[in-house]
């Protein structure tokens, strides 16, 4: 997959750090989130495919 970062991201203002797990998808994750998609984005530029994100694998969730 391209989404996310294999190693446990450093910790980052207003976000926290979330390990995917298997069937968790950008959608659900933002929604969950209370954010959008393209923020999601925003701030993990490593996910290159919008649905193409790797169970195990860490990115920043925006906190609300």
């Amino acid at each position: 997959g391209s989404g996310g970062s294999p190693r446990m991201l450093p910790e980052k203002d207003h976000y926290v750090v979330y390990k995917i797990r298997k069937g968790d998808t950008l959608s659900f994750l933002a929604y969950d989130n209370r954010c959008t998609v393209a923020d999601l984005m925003r701030a993990n530029p490593t996910i290159k495919n919008r649905n193409d994100i790797t169970a195990g694998y860490y990115i920043y969730l925006p906190t609300v």
